[in-house]
């Protein structure tokens, strides 16, 4: 018995987000920081510019790669500690990988991810088939839900 699902289409990038994707979440990221008064600097705006701009979902460590470009200066701690910031106030989904450190997408649509345990990658999954998010679990606000495939 085949147990695919055909309704997923899966889609992974090679290439950046085109450029209207990533200015709109530079603005809602320039918007939420400024309403929870997180100072604007330019390294936290390269961090987040360098993630919001790509579609392959990468880490830390590829993260501070690309950062470290344009300031040489910066530190990983400085990387880690700010996307964790970003994930707290949900500017970006941290994708857990086992076994491995996280991967990072700025893509807040609402989607599912696959993780290619072989290889590390990461996709993008959209479903046409919708699961209603509930409202509270456990007596708590649910903020954010997201599903995970571990291939």
């Amino acid at each position: 018995m085949d147990n695919s699902y055909p309704l997923i289409n899966i889609i992974y990038y090679i290439m950046m987000v085109n450029k209207q994707d990533s200015d709109a979440r530079l603005e809602n990221f320039k918007k939420v920081s400024r309403e929870h008064k997180l100072p604007l600097t330019p390294q936290k705006l390269a961090i987040f510019r360098t993630l919001a701009s790509s579609c392959t979902h990468p880490g830390v460590s590829e993260i501070y790669h690309r950062v470290k470009e344009e300031f040489s200066n910066i530190s990983l701690a400085t990387v880690y500690k700010n996307l964790k910031k970003f994930a707290d106030l949900g500017l970006i989904i941290e994708i857990p990988i086992p076994g491995d450190k996280p991967r990072y997408d700025a893509k807040l649509d609402i989607h599912s991810h696959a993780v290619d345990t072989a290889d590390g990658r990461v996709y993008d999954l959209e479903i046409s088939t919708s699961l209603p998010l509930p409202d509270k679990i456990l007596g708590k606000s649910v903020k954010q839900a997201q599903i995970l495939y571990y291939l």
